[in-house]
């Protein structure tokens, strides 16, 4: 496995992954679609920080479930998220290496077949995720469904980006077209161990 197609596809599939996140959080509004606000910020707070003294995760049986993360200064959040696109580049880089160990791994004959195989096994992941939470803690199915789809997207556009790059950096250890690995090549070659009847 070439350094180098391991260096160029995690940078190429790391930015890919942090350039849709953006369009898709900020461009398209069908995250915020399916958040609702409280209708009072101030009142949620004050009661969320009273009934939850530390940031964590609590839960009632009833079928509630919060997620509280506050500055000490109860800060708006939203305002300051330099070090959090810093945190999630650094966590698209380190999917996107995985990503590009996996592609190495199964091999690339077409863009298109590896971004659908990535796209597949995303979705899998996802559905398992996403609707384990639908089904346990209640979230909203239109919340869960536009997150399935997004990290679908996510996966296939990686895969072909990694795709494109493999086929850059790996076309001297590519399998020749026609050839699968574990598949006799087309032809009259027999295996030294092929104990099956000569080709005549």
């Amino acid at each position: 496995m070439k350094g180098k197609y391991l260096l160029y596809g995690t940078l190429a599939a790391g930015i890919t992954l942090f350039v849709w996140q953006t369009i898709s959080n900020v461009a398209i509004p069908w995250h915020a679609a399916t958040i609702n606000k409280f209708a009072d910020n101030s009142g949620a707070v004050k009661a969320i920080q009273a009934i939850a003294p530390t940031n964590g995760v609590y839960y009632a049986e009833q079928g509630a479930l919060v997620m509280q993360s506050f500055t000490p200064d109860l800060a708006d959040k939203s305002k300051a998220m330099g070090p959090n696109l810093g945190k999630q580049i650094a966590i698209d880089l380190v999917s996107a290496l995985v990503l590009c160990i996996v592609v190495a791994q199964i091999g690339v004959r077409r863009k298109r077949d590896t971004a659908t195989q990535l796209a597949l096994v995303g979705f899998a992941m996802v559905v398992i995720k996403e609707l384990s939470d639908w089904n346990w803690y209640g979230f909203a199915a239109n919340y869960e469904i536009v997150n399935i789809i997004d990290l679908t997207i996510q996966f296939a556009l990686a895969g072909a980006v990694i795709a494109w790059v493999y086929n850059k950096q790996m076309r001297g250890d590519a399998v020749p077209a026609g050839e699968t690995p574990g598949v006799r090549a087309q032809g009259n070659y027999r295996a030294p161990n092929d104990k099956r009847m000569p080709v005549s």
